[in-house]
């Protein structure tokens, strides 16, 4: 910091104050922690005298009084490290607010956490998460208003300010009004990529604070452009659910979708700051693997993306058949099915015991169909076997004893009848007593198996063996379509069955499988989730999503993407119109334009690429923040040694304007490692990054575009060597991935600018 800055922040008019107030905080939570690890004995003698050193208002509370209240301050081991966590840094800003309804003004000082004086309970530091601190990021000075668990508030608000605090030292107090273009934004923005995400929750802005505390108790959809903060107000929705409604939902019955492994580590570190633990991190693929309980060999989705991209003359019916199986019809086609099967599945006979029909067919059907459908059908059978079960325990006896009463009777009437002789009296005894005890025998006999055997009329298949019943054969696929023409259910079937015959799936094969588990058996508990927060949404099909829904029988459901990047819509989602009409019908939707991550001058090239889409794609709105124009580099591939020599030349100049995180991006992962040999010798540190392993810290990484979305870096190189992109929408769109992803800038590395269709952009600067 410059000794301009240190004079501009001293000479704040409450700047000694604030300073003080600083210094209570930190010492109050030292207190704390200590306290609660049971250091009690080393403070006893020193922090009374501490507390009398600090010469603010705040600083009144008896170290005495905090003793006698430890019994409050045993916190739980997670509020632990987060107050340790913030000890450096414990508050971000400040509101000065009078409440109308009390006309008393407080001061809250508004960070990561809450802490309150256990003596007066007045509040030290006030969440972030909790109702007042929206005034923070929505008010402007003057007039206010809130909403506090179902009532609106109003007041006044007279300050706001905000601070920089580094390593618990005062740098910086700013008087603001709006956060939109505070100083604060574009300091956090002109960062570096690798602590910025931790960073942001004192810089959220208006149109992401109404994301991350819209209703909890509806699904909202996001759509948002390329820096605009997707996977922030995700975290930060959770970290806010947890903080609203954690009485309600553990963490354990949350869960983050992500697209990859990859980004599970990048995310990972920010969670635990927010607040959030416990939480299931995951992949779409990872949870389908484990809740459908097999071992499913599965195709990489990733080969399939290859393929579209070499444009092979298969590539039309690859794109048919992953779109029709991401549709919302292949899901009507797969209910029908499981209609039919349900149907089959509905008992119609009678169930008899020893000529005694204990339970009507009809009665029976008319449970499974009607009385038990809130049951998986496997699991009505199960009911059903149940009822039978019990309901022959029940009768058997009575069966046993009516038997015994008819029996009883005749007996006695053969034994004193007058028409019969002896000879045949006698005969006529032995007799009803010989059937009497076959009978007996029988009930007991058939009573033992009756259950079983009506029951092994039913035979439940399990979803897998269901599944490619249905899909190899036309007929059936016919059958159960009201789209399908004879031509598609025959490619469609013929398609299914080469897949099948090498013994693995296909990731579009999950949904359907995972549907049918729903309704035919039913999910594990353990996998029921209670609210489910999905990133980079815009890879999902809207079977996806209707399965989804449907497995965890909730609609609690985040959504974020961004329609820009959807590299695999061939999977058949290209507009969220159809998730909110048709599975999402009371979902709140969401649309930010404005990318908080690069600069002006890389997004207007970004849009450039953007506009060559035939879709209606808005123009994405960059903040204000200027840097360099993107750089295109010729380079001659034929010549290795030149373009090695000139990628760690570059690679050096950025390093040394401490452009910590950067990225070299290939449009495959054949051209990934294509550049990868040509720097596996370099004395640079290099990882070539494949989808199931953590980006090393500190490392030069080189990555496949399609791997590279919902990341962030310093700096990218984008380099073309063998694979020129295509004026096709996927090419473009992976393009305008790789473009979005620095902060500060943006190379490209090519024979010319047509390889990145570039001909005529007048946001480039060209080094010959």
């Amino acid at each position: 910091m410059s000794a301009k800055d240190q004079v501009s922040v001293r000479d704040h008019k409450d700047y000694q104050t604030e300073v003080e107030r600083l210094e209570f905080t930190k010492e109050y939570i030292r207190t704390v922690l200590d306290i609660s690890k049971g250091n009690k004995e080393f403070f006893v003698e020193n922090m009374k005298q501490s507390f009398a050193d600090l010469n603010s208002k705040d600083s009144s509370t008896s170290y005495t009084d905090l003793l006698a209240n430890a019994s409050f301050l045993e916190l739980a081991e997670s509020e632990l490290k987060r107050l340790e966590s913030v000890i450096g840094k414990p508050y971000f800003s400040r509101i000065d607010y009078t409440s109308n309804s009390t006309k008393m003004e407080e001061v809250l000082y508004i960070g990561k956490v809450s802490l309150f004086d256990r003596v007066t309970q007045q509040p030290i530091i006030v969440d972030w998460r909790s109702p007042i601190a929206n005034v923070y990021y929505d008010g402007r000075l003057g007039d206010v208003s809130y909403d506090a668990y179902g009532e609106t508030q109003t007041g006044y608000l007279a300050l706001k300010r905000q601070y920089e605090i580094i390593e618990g030292l005062l740098k910086e107090i700013r008087d603001i009004d709006l956060t939109t273009h505070d100083e604060l934004l574009q300091k956090s923005l002109s960062g570096k990529a690798d602590n910025r995400l931790t960073e942001i929750v004192a810089t959220i802005q208006n149109e992401q604070n109404e994301v991350i505390r819209a209703s909890l108790k509806h699904p909202i959809i996001v759509q948002g452009a390329a820096g605009s903060g997707k996977t922030t107000i995700a975290l930060h929705r959770i970290s806010y659910f947890l903080y609203t409604l954690g009485f309600q939902f553990p963490p354990e019955k949350l869960m983050i979708l992500a697209p990859n492994r990859l980004f599970i580590d990048y995310i990972s570190a920010v969670l635990p700051e927010l607040g959030v633990n416990k939480i299931n991190q995951t992949t779409f693929i990872d949870f389908m693997k484990s809740c459908l309980g097999q071992k499913i060999k599965l195709f990489s989705p990733n080969s399939k993306l290859m393929k579209l991209l070499e444009g092979n003359g298969k590539s039309k019916q690859l794109q048919w058949v992953s779109s029709y199986k991401g549709s919302l019809e292949f899901k009507e086609l797969i209910h029908s099915y499981i209609k039919e099967l349900e149907l089959k599945l509905a008992p119609g006979e009678d169930f008899i015991v020893e000529k005694s029909i204990l339970l009507r067919g009809k009665n029976l059907k008319k449970l499974f169909l009607n009385e038990y459908t809130y049951l998986p059908i496997y699991k009505r059978l199960n009911k059903i076997k149940a009822l039978l079960a019990s309901d022959l325990k029940k009768k058997k006896a009575i069966m046993l004893s009516n038997l015994n009463t008819r029996y009883e009777e005749a007996l006695e009437k053969a034994l004193y009848s007058r028409r019969l002789e002896p000879e045949k009296r006698k005969q006529k005894v032995v007799t009803l007593m010989e059937k009497k005890e076959q009978r007996v025998k029988r009930v007991e006999q058939e009573a033992k198996v009756a259950v079983k055997k009506y029951m092994d009329a039913f035979v439940m298949k399990d979803m897998f063996t269901l599944y490619k019943e249905l899909m190899t054969s036309p007929e059936m696929i016919n059958m159960h379509s009201t789209t399908l023409t004879d031509q598609e259910c025959k490619l469609l079937s013929k398609y299914c069955q080469r897949i099948f015959d090498r013994g693995a799936y296909e990731l579009e094969d999950l949904a359907p499988i995972f549907y049918m588990k729903t309704k035919l058996e039913g999910i594990d508990e353990k996998y029921k989730m209670r609210s489910i927060f999905i990133d980079e949404a815009q890879d999902y099909s809207y079977f996806q999503f209707a399965a989804l829904k449907e497995g965890f029988d909730t609609d609690l459901f985040t959504i974020v993407g961004d329609l820009a990047q959807g590299i695999h819509s061939y999977r058949g989602l290209n507009s969220w119109a159809p998730i909110l009409k048709d599975i999402f019908p009371n979902a709140n939707y969401q649309a930010l334009q404005k990318s908080y991550r690069t600069t002006v001058e890389i997004m207007n090239l970004a849009n450039d690429i953007l506009q060559l889409i035939d879709q209606d794609l808005p123009k994405v709105k960059p903040v204000i923040r200027h840097g360099q124009k993107p750089l295109f580099k010729t380079i001659d591939p034929s010549n290795l040694e030149q373009v090695r020599l000139q990628l760690e030349q570059d690679i050096s100049s950025l390093k040394e304007e401490e452009l910590h995180t950067i990225a070299i991006i290939g449009r495959t992962d054949k051209e990934s490692q294509r550049i990868h040999q040509i720097l596996k010798n370099s004395p640079l540190p290099i990882q070539l990054v494949e989808e199931k392993e953590d980006m090393k810290k500190g490392h030069i990484v080189i990555i496949p575009s399609y791997l590279s979305k919902g990341l962030e870096f310093d700096a990218v190189l984008i380099v073309c060597l063998e694979e020129p992109y295509a004026k096709v929408d996927l090419d473009i769109k992976l393009l305008y991935v790789s473009m979005t992803r620095p902060m500060h800038r943006l190379y490209l590395f090519g024979k010319s600018p047509s390889d990145f269709l570039l001909q005529h952009a007048d946001d480039l600067h060209f080094e010959k």
